[in-house]
Parts: structure tokens; sequence; C-alpha cells
């Protein structure tokens, strides 16, 4: 257990030279930078351990800086990033001025160009301005009712706040190229209709960014009992690509309408991307029999079948972990062109642990990073 309490004193002036004990991996370094206290002119150093070596780390916090996104104005603690032996240049990392400093901007430089993770949704709620009583003859008004909490989620494998994050690997390396994070965001009205929040996050990472920059962020928002999407947005890019659209899905009537005008006729009870990752999660699988799954894929509705194979056990980083294969074939003259494969951990939580197929880059793997250890 690392220390956290900060120094009390002539010891806490001034916090310019701070080494961090302990070695890190790339993602919990990430946490550790969010539980120091951030001051004004501080200086932490850390050893950061991944695939393809060791690397030291220094962070400098040098001001303070309002960011806007998409999800709002944040006033953030600016901090400047060196990297020894990284290819990242001018990196800076901007935390959120409060107590959970919520890491709002990533940028950096690279050969190829920029690179910017910005924050995509917070949960951070800035309490109400107390109200002023101009005389004591006037009573404050009681402060309203806290609505009720959106039901649990029931019959599912998951629950709301679930996060699944992986590594993406190419050919047979073992330095990861890739990462990719799948979240349940949360439950409550969105769009006039009571739905459920997921999201996938996926971008290129390390050699590969250099070579090639890609950066997609799908977000479905589903029906909190079926799990069949009515809206779905994407933003997607992946090299010289780019797509950015918003799907509105009547499962009623069978129709997909793009946010460009296009229409599109779909069977009842199709998924996106985001949805059918879950939905996999839900089917009881037997071996021998197959179960069928509409999927929308580049705006066509395509038919998966679901095979369970034998039950076996797959390493995963130091762990044997015994899981369920899954083979998933297309209705395409080439059912299995893709080789898509995918292994559930044999429990009530289903979790995805391994994905597999064939790219035009190379046989691609992705690995869940860190398999819980405990129950959801």
């Amino acid at each position: 257990m690392q220390d956290f309490t900060q120094p009390a004193g002539n010891e806490a002036i001034p916090p310019k030279q701070r080494g961090v004990p302990g070695t890190f991996d790339f993602l919990s370094v990430f946490y550790r930078a969010r539980a120091l206290p951030l001051n004004d002119g501080g200086v932490y150093n850390f050893s950061v351990r991944g695939e393809g070596g060791e690397y030291q780390a220094e962070m400098k916090v040098t001001g303070r800086e309002t960011i806007r996104t998409n999800v709002g104005s944040f006033p953030t603690i600016v901090t400047q990033i060196k990297v020894s032996n990284s290819p990242l240049r001018s990196l800076r990392a901007y935390f959120s001025d409060d107590a959970g400093h919520v890491p709002v901007l990533v940028v950096a430089r690279l050969s190829a160009g920029e690179l910017r993770a910005e924050l995509a949704g917070s949960e951070l709620i800035k309490p109400p301005a107390e109200t002023v009583t101009p005389t004591p003859a006037i009573v404050a008004a009681p402060m309203p009712a806290t609505p009720p909490a959106p039901p649990p989620l029931t019959n599912f494998p998951f629950k709301l706040g679930e996060e699944l994050n992986y590594q993406i690997f190419i050919g047979g390396s073992n330095t990861p190229l890739g990462m990719a994070s799948f979240q349940v965001r949360g439950r409550q009205r969105y769009f006039e209709r009571d739905g459920l929040f997921l999201s996938v996050t996926a971008q290129t990472t390390n050699a590969a960014a250099r070579i090639f920059v890609a950066r997609d962020q799908i977000e479905s928002y589903v029906d909190p009992k079926s799990l069949l999407p009515y809206r779905t947005s994407m933003n997607l890019v992946e090299g010289q690509r780019r797509l950015t659209q918003v799907l509105t899905t009547n499962q009623d009537a069978g129709s997909v309408t793009s946010d460009k005008g296009l229409r599109i006729e779909i069977p009842v009870g199709t998924h996106d991307y985001v949805s059918f990752f879950y939905a996999l999660r839900t089917i009881t699988p037997v071996a021998g029999k197959k179960s069928v799954v509409t999927m929308l894929v580049e705006n066509k509705p395509k038919t998966i079948f679901i095979d369970p194979l034998p039950r076996e056990s797959i390493q995963l980083g130091p762990r044997n972990v015994r899981a369920i294969p899954l083979r998933l074939t297309t209705d395409d003259p080439e059912p299995d062109k893709y080789q898509l494969r995918m292994w559930l951990s044999d429990d009530l939580q289903r979790l995805p642990l391994r994905l597999t197929c064939i790219t035009k880059l190379g046989p691609l793997r992705a690995d869940l990073a860190i398999l819980p250890t405990t129950p959801q």
C-alpha cells in the first residue's frame, strides 16, 4: 500500500521535487497521478514499465487553465509530462481543479500529427449555490426532493458503471498497439425515453499510432429491457477516413434513419456494434446450439451466427482462465472470412475475455487488461 498522506509543516514548503515510489504500468500510473496533490510548481517522477521496457517520466504542474469540451467547461490544473525514449512530444495533461483530479484533456505531438484525448462524459455535478435569505422573516424554500434512482438492471450479467479495458495486439507481437474501453455509463431518460447508455472508445497507441492513427468512439442508447438500440452516435477517425453519424432506430417499424437523411430497412431486433457486444453476454451458451442475431454493419443489416464451442482454458496475462469460446460467422458467401472468435468467462458475469479476428494488418487479438478477482 502506498502512503498518499501529504507532508505538513516545513516539509510541505515548497513541493518542488517528489519521486513517486514503485514501478507502475501505463494504466496504474494514470490513477496514481490523480491521487497526488498537484500543487503549483510541483514536480513528480515516475518509473513506468510497459511491454517495450521501462520508462522514466516527469510530471510538472505548470499552471491553471479553463478547458472547454463537448460536455462543458472545466477549471483545470495544467501539467507538462516528459517521458524518456518516447515518441510523444509536448505532452500535456489537464486535470480538473478539484479533489477528483479528473483528466479533462490530454494532448501530445507525434511525427504524424497531434494526439488529442478529450473527456467525452462526466458524472461530476456542480453543487447548487446556496440560497441567500433576504430577511430573517423569509423562510428559505426546502431543497427539492432527490429524484428517485433508476431501477436496477435485472437479468443482465453486468451492472451500471462497469468498465472493461482491453489491450489490442496485432500479429505475433506481445506489445499492445491499441486499447479499447467498453462502459455501461448510466440509466435515465435519454432523448425522451428510458434508456441505458453504453459506449466504446478505441485508439491506436505506441508504435502503431506513428504509422496509423485511429481514434473511434461509439455511443449507444438502448432499451434497458431488450438491449436493442434506439439511438447510435459514431465518431470514427481511421487514417484518412472520417465518419460522423447519428442513427435513430425504430425497432417497431424496422427502420433506421441517419442524421443525413439516409433510411435503412432492418429486421426487427437489429443491434448496433456496441449493443451486440453486451447482448452476446446474455445468451446462454450451449455447445452445438447456434444463436442468431442481426447487427447493422456499415449501414447494412447482417446476420450473425453465434456457435458456442467446448469450454477450454486460455492464458490471460499471468492467469489461466476457464472460458467459453464462441465462433461468430455471417450470412456472407464466405461466412468465416474474418475468423471472428470471442471467449467469455465461464461464470455468471460472462466477461468477454478475448476477441480475435483477421484484418488487413494481420491477425488481431484484444485481451481484457484487468481481470476482476471478485464478482461484480
